[in-house]
């Protein structure tokens, strides 16, 4: 284990726009969130961003898994800003992510309709929770391939063009036709195969 020190930004601090902080390199990024919205007593679901490129870091995953080093600068800031008009939050105990087969790409579900596909630019990209653009260089997945939703707690996937396909736990999904989402379940859009993930959140995470 070792240390970096990195800065963090944020309007949410209420004392300095930014820190320079010293944390283990194996610390998840889950723990860091959480000791930031203790510091500052901040509710609600947040999350850590790389300044340079505005990727969103999995809250499972640590720190050295993405290769953060001393003079890294990240950004500290509520999901909700991100999400794109016509969407909503997904509030409740639980949450969703997509993991990529063969990369090491990670998407949170944390607003619904989730949108997946293919992004032209930066305008498209804010639309997307899951972006493939990186991982599908072939063009296989549609601009807007796929959108996930919750209730309750439960996920479903659908597929929103008629031209796209769609396979989940290796049945084809019928054209605007929702079916569940679990666990584990295996989704195939063109060649791109993802991981659909489920985890229960703590009381201190939902705040």
């Amino acid at each position: 284990m070792g240390y970096v020190q990195i800065t963090i930004a944020s309007d949410e601090f209420d004392d300095k726009p930014q820190h320079l902080v010293e944390v283990a390199d194996d610390a998840p990024v889950k723990s860091i969130v959480f000791e930031i919205q203790k510091e500052f007593g901040l509710k609600g679901s947040f999350a850590l961003w790389l300044r340079r490129n505005k990727q969103e870091l999995d809250t499972n995953r640590s720190l050295g898994e993405y290769n953060i080093s001393t003079g890294t600068e990240l950004e500290f800031g509520r999901k909700a800003k991100r999400i794109p008009a016509g969407a909503t939050e997904i509030t409740g105990t639980k949450r969703g992510y997509f993991t990529v087969d063969g990369a090491s790409e990670t998407f949170g579900v944390v607003w619904q309709p989730a949108l997946i596909g293919r992004s032209t630019d930066a305008a498209s990209a804010s639309l997307l929770a899951v972006d493939l653009t990186n991982v599908d260089k072939s063009k296989t997945t549609s601009r807007q391939h796929a959108s996930v939703s919750e209730s309750g707690g439960a996920f479903t996937i659908q597929r929103i063009n008629e031209n796209n396909t769609l396979m989940v736990d290796n049945v084809q999904v019928g054209y605007l036709s929702p079916v569940p989402l679990n666990n584990r379940s295996v989704v195939k859009l063109g060649n791109v195969t993802l991981t659909f993930h489920i985890e229960e959140l703590s009381e201190e995470e939902i705040g």
